[in-house]
């Protein structure tokens, strides 16, 4: 089976017409058609409904596209183990929403600037379902909270360490954050998550009820919430990103409480050497951001 035909069943997938995909891979409409044809010709099933005008992919061509790509990335990974200076074809990244706008994004635009053959796709969700499409191959490299030690094939980098803050809206005239803590209803985000979990066991710890009232699976949301003091919630002060509008965000005490980011992989992934320039791209933004606070920052009053 022909490679190059592949690519172009994919890139015809992903063009209004025939023209446009053929101009897309500097080929005539007829070298297009035919390398269409003999594709079907082998694998005895039309890719194209040509009673359509324009045609369209049947439901066999759009099963075959997927397979296209996966065959397209297989190829790329191998490819990689040989030329460690170049990155090109599709690399598939993963991130918490909560680090697309300051950290991903910028990352992104850099390398999409620096390797122009590079084909990036981000997928974004939470931590656990990230590290475990990075196991299972549908993605290469996930920015996600450190799980730990609970998954032997994964191979974690350092990115950056946020401490969680008390929200509290601005409209928040006590300054008691004993009773705000006590007293104003408590806005989870996805309580389900270690996160969130973390920051309930600190609560426990230091043995405070909080009035649990609504469960977000958006920072945006608790940040919205929390500014119209609907209530008030405990969420990691996150790298890159400007004070939130509208609220008084409040140290926690003791400092032990942090949400360490990491850049997950596979151990024996075949795009290690990409792995790491995504990781140092991360660290440069993380350092830009500490010599621009150099001069000195205000700092917020420890929840006591």
């Amino acid at each position: 089976m022909n490679l190059r035909f592949l690519r172009t069943v994919v890139e015809l997938a992903q063009s209004p017409s025939l023209n446009a995909a053929a101009k897309k891979l500097n080929l005539s409409h007829s070298a297009v058609s035919l390398q269409i044809k003999a594709l079907e010709d082998e694998l005895q099933f039309a890719i194209l409904d040509r009673s359509k005008r324009p045609p369209i992919l049947t439901p066999q061509g759009l099963a075959l596209v997927e397979q296209a790509r996966r065959m397209e990335d297989v190829v790329s990974d191998i490819q990689a183990l040989a030329d460690t200076n170049r990155f090109f074809g599709r690399v598939s990244v993963g991130a918490a929403p909560s680090t697309i706008q300051t950290l991903v994004a910028p990352t992104l635009a850099r390398l999409s600037v620096e390797h122009a053959d590079l084909e990036i796709e981000l997928i974004a969700g939470l931590s656990h379902d990230l590290i475990n499409m990075v196991l299972d191959g549908s993605i290469h490299v996930a920015l996600v909270t450190d799980p730990g030690a609970s998954y032997p094939n994964l191979a974690t980098l350092p990115v950056c360490s946020e401490p969680f803050q008390l929200w509290v809206s601005d409209l928040e005239t006590s300054d008691d954050y004993h009773t705000i803590l006590r007293t104003r209803p408590f806005i989870w985000f996805t309580r389900s998550t270690a996160l969130s979990r973390r920051a309930e066991a600190y609560l426990q710890r230091n043995r405070i009820n909080v009035l649990s009232k609504m469960d977000v699976n958006s920072f945006e949301g608790v940040e919205a919430l929390v500014r119209h003091n609907l209530g008030i919630s405990i969420l990691p002060k996150r790298a890159l990103a400007p004070p939130p509008r509208g609220i008084r965000a409040i140290d926690l005490e003791g400092g032990e409480l942090n949400r360490e980011v990491v850049l997950a992989s596979r151990r024996n992934s075949p795009r290690k050497q990409l792995v790491q320039r995504i990781h140092e791209v991360l660290l440069s933004l993380i350092e830009g951001q500490s010599a621009d606070a150099d001069g000195g920052t205000e700092t917020d009053t420890p929840l006591v």
